[in-house]
């Protein structure tokens, strides 16, 4: 069997403003985890790509919540969106 040949891209995944210390984040897709350092362009499978967009449009809607007051401390995050 021919194994499909994957379309890649470049990625930058800034540093989160919370993040100390971390120099890289991990993402996996399907048992397979890619290591990806903050800030630096890195070229991914699309499919990674997407799921790192999702990512990033989903810590948005965290912050926005936590900053209308609608999340609290000690309450869980995803139930509350």
């Amino acid at each position: 069997m021919k194994e499909k040949k994957q379309e890649y891209v470049t990625v930058i995944i800034p540093k989160p403003y919370n993040v100390v210390g971390d120099t890289e984040t991990v993402v996996g897709i399907n048992g397979t985890m890619y290591q990806i350092q903050y800030d630096k362009p890195v070229s991914v499978p699309k499919n990674v790509a997407e799921v790192i967009e999702q990512s990033k449009d989903l810590q948005a809607k965290i912050l926005e919540a936590a900053e209308a007051g609608i999340m609290r401390p000690g309450k869980p995050a995803m139930a509350e969106l």
